[in-house]
């Protein structure tokens, strides 16, 4: 009896820990718990989830490996067994786990939200929507099925749909503030807003820290709405700090991080010959307008529109990589055979698609790091680098919550800055080396003279004109950006220099960016 309480209150630190965020405490612990109790599912279950929060999805699959020898049909392994897979990449392999789960128990809840999320992925909608509304049928109270939906209705410009369920989500769940974040996006706020005064009145209680920082970002985009730029920015800030506090950024690796990939790009790359399917790669900053570029290109007859792929960079860290350490890219490694290894990864990724159309958008920004190998392994592909204002790119970072860990430069006025000159420096690197062989899309042109710009961007993709492409707002693909409200609607300029109205708050930025 002694021996189980023991265990129960050793799997109840492990659950702390998760909660605290310190993962590499908990897999540490559960490890050396493994080798005592080696049948118990749970250590192997959390540890697993502590690998995926630290980008060790490799790390979750071998140890769930071991577990899923002894006990096949462990519908909770099955499941996490797909979230690693996930992790890493591998979303053909995450299917089968999910559908053998699935197979053994069909109500299983988590499995089918899951599978619904890797649908989307699959940009496969309908049947993430029938998934999401099959597990509502089985359990109408539960949060994630209610809210995976809502989301697949905000991405697809359904934002009644959206805010309706999100506010029966509130209803039961005041404290999931998730929620409010994502009305926050999808809605217009004016004074005495009863879901502005809702929010207010939470943001008084005690909340947790998790759930404070999102309400915070919420309020902070209510108060922009209504023009109370001062209270805005409080919120803003207050979310970024309670995020700041949660996450690990390393502005030195990072840097060592950019540097490396300089130094393996000076020397010549082995380009490989053309092939099949030609890949449009739109890169830049976040919120630098690629969403725009993706949309206005997607709206083509002859393109097709994939969203923020993260295929290049897994096969790239996959294979020159030397550990998972950020900055350990073994330049060795860049040899032809692997650069073909990299790119034969990357076109069976893409299969998922299905696409017949000639052209395939890659919009993932911060393939900005990766121009060289692009060049070098799909010498047909086109590179579109989005350029925008660097104190509205700043400042539209700061306001915005990002599920990326690559996107933890955000939360600190210091961090954006130094990220933003390391993506500038890197840049004017590839330009040098590459020339007329990048395309520099000005969001400030585009939005002073969409037409024009738009027909050189299409001319650049060796794209016939297409009407499309001007109605690029009433294109129905699912957007998961944090742009999906705002390429809903045509062309406007109020975003241009919108950081005037913060100019106040912001000065100790644009002095840090000017350094």
């Amino acid at each position: 009896m002694e021996k189980i309480e023991n265990f129960k209150n050793q799997v109840a630190t492990l659950v702390n820990l998760f909660k605290a965020k310190r993962f590499e405490t908990l897999i540490d612990k559960a490890l050396v718990l493994i080798k005592k109790f080696p049948q118990e599912v749970i250590l192997y279950n959390i540890t697993s989830l502590a690998y995926n929060a630290i980008d060790k999805g490799e790390e979750a699959k071998k140890l769930l490996f071991k577990i899923n020898k002894k006990q096949p049909q462990n519908i909770s392994v099955l499941n996490n067994l797909g979230l690693a897979c996930v992790q890493c990449g591998d979303n053909e392999e995450a299917e089968i786990y999910y559908n053998s789960a699935l197979k053994l128990k069909p109500d299983f809840l988590e499995a089918l939200v899951n599978l619904g999320n890797l649908k989307i992925k699959q940009n496969k909608n309908e049947e993430a929507k029938n998934l999401f509304i099959l597990a509502i049928k089985i359990n109408g109270n539960l949060v994630p099925p209610k809210f995976s939906l809502a989301a697949f209705y905000e991405q697809s410009g359904n934002f009644d749909e959206a805010k309706k369920l999100y506010y029966e989500i509130l209803k039961t769940n005041p404290n999931f503030t998730n929620a409010d974040k994502s009305i926050s996006l999808i809605h217009k706020y004016k004074e005495n807003d009863e879901h502005l005064k809702m929010m207010e009145k939470k943001s008084n209680e005690n909340i947790s820290s998790e759930a404070m920082r999102s309400l915070n970002f919420a309020l902070g985009k209510a108060y922009e709405d209504i023009g109370n730029y001062e209270k805005s920015f409080k919120f803003y800030e207050n979310g970024n700090k309670l995020f700041k506090k949660d996450i690990n950024y390393d502005l030195k690796l990072e840097n060592e991080y950019f540097q490396k990939i300089k130094e393996i790009s000076k020397n010549k790359i082995h380009d490989l010959k053309s092939y099949g399917q030609k890949i449009i790669f739109v890169v830049g900053m976040p919120r630098s307008g690629t969403t725009l570029i993706e949309q206005i290109l997607s709206s083509h007859k002859n393109v097709y529109g994939a969203g923020e792929l993260n295929f290049l960079k897994d096969g790239i860290e996959k294979k020159i990589f030397t550990k998972n350490t950020k900055s350990e890219l073994d330049t060795k490694k860049l040899t032809p055979q692997i650069l073909k290894e990299i790119k034969d990864y990357y076109l069976k990724k893409i299969e998922i698609f299905q696409n017949t159309k000639k052209y395939l958008i890659d919009k993932a920004p911060l393939n900005f790091k990766w121009i060289g190998l692009i060049m070098a392994i799909f010498p047909d592909s086109k590179v579109i680098h989005c350029k925008r204002n660097p104190m509205d790119i700043c400042w539209s970072n700061y306001k915005n919550t990002f599920i990326s860990k690559s996107m933890n430069y955000t939360y600190d006025f210091d961090d954006l800055a130094n990220f933003y000159k390391m993506y500038d420096d890197l840049m004017k690197f590839w330009f040098k080396k590459f020339n007329d062989e990048i395309y520099n899309m000005d969001y400030e042109n585009l939005i002073a003279n969409k037409k024009l710009e738009t027909k050189k961007l299409l001319e650049f993709c060796n794209l016939d004109w297409d009407d499309n492409c001007l109605n690029f707002h009433k294109n129905k693909r699912p957007v998961s950006t944090a742009s999906l409200a705002q390429v809903r609607q045509p062309l406007y300029n109020t975003s241009v220099e919108k950081w005037k109205k913060y100019s106040k708050n912001l000065e100790v930025l644009k002095k840090k960016l000017s350094n």
